[in-house]
């Protein structure tokens, strides 16, 4: 059987892995600039978002509709025997009722197209994609994937950092108040996943304290679930993101630690500049 693997542009995966993985393809969101709109990952760079916002330009972010995602299953079809289509959590975007109202649409595809909420964002997608893959190419039946991915929907992490509040304000998912206190006391909020929605685990007002907070959280995880798959990203700060690379691997054969792109720019929008990531999972799975 042909499978193709679906995912969406806030995964922003490795240029190396599509490369390795050509049956991987992405719908893409938008991001929106003074009512101008520019194809996540193709039209706008993080640096230029943050140029527009630093300039003083209004921004959001958009969906793909469910045309995009009726075109792009239309066009597999003709290739593939089945899709398997992974999204961000609909706590934190839409996106996944986009492809799930395309799936509907089209006459028979509800047989040949699978869409899953994988219960996380950005790099803990990427992962699972990855691991999705690899399986893939070893012969793994479709059956067998889908059991995989509800493995790992509920055994993975992802924590994100805030470097400036700022931009959390404007989206509205902090006060004016609470932001101003933030930035002036250097707080740095750790945003994670508990029940696929977004809450702040701990907040730390230095970098040392955060890179050992990541890795008592991942020294927990070793602990339950054996050797983990790590992977880092962040925005602008790449530095961060290769120390933190560095704090992580002192786990040494228990842990394979990977820096992926930067996170997207619709992500981007709603976390900021500075901040930095990290993912991960059980390299083994048990089903």
């Amino acid at each position: 059987m042909k499978i193709a693997i679906v995912t969406d542009s806030l995964t922003n995966l490795r240029e190396e892995d599509l490369q390795k993985y050509p049956f991987i393809y992405y719908a893409h969101l938008n991001v929106v600039v003074d009512d101008k709109s520019y194809i996540d990952l193709k039209e706008i760079t993080n640096d230029q978002l943050f140029r527009f916002i630093d300039e003083g330009a209004s921004y959001s972010s958009s969906l793909p509709s469910p045309e995009v995602f009726v075109t792009l299953y239309e066009k597999l079809l003709a290739e593939y025997d089945a899709i398997i289509s992974l999204h961000c959590t609909e706590n934190v975007s839409g996106t996944v009722n986009s492809a799930r109202i395309a799936r509907d649409t089209i006459e028979g595809a509800k047989e040949k197209i699978t869409v899953i909420d994988t219960n996380t964002a950005s790099i803990g997608v990427e992962n699972i994609v990855i691991k999705v893959c690899e399986l893939l190419e070893q012969g793994k039946s479709l059956d067998e994937l889908l059991e995989v991915i509800e493995y790992y929907r509920t055994h993975g992490q992802l924590y994100l950092t805030i470097n400036d509040l700022t931009t959390l304000v404007r989206t509205g998912r902090i006060s004016k108040t609470a932001s101003r206190i933030g930035n002036l006391l250097h707080i740095k909020p750790i945003i994670g996943f508990k029940d696929a929605k977004l809450e702040v685990m701990s907040k730390v007002r230095t970098k040392k304290r955060l890179l050992k907070w990541m890795l008592e959280k991942l020294r927990h995880d070793i602990e339950q679930s054996g050797k983990q798959v790590v992977r880092i990203t962040h925005v602008n700060s790449i530095d961060l993101a290769t120390e933190l690379k560095h704090a992580l691997e002192i786990c040494g054969d228990k842990v394979d630690v990977f820096i992926s792109n930067e996170i997207s720019s619709v992500m981007a929008i709603h976390f900021g500049r500075g901040g930095v990531g990290a993912s991960w999972m059980p390299a083994n799975y048990s089903v």
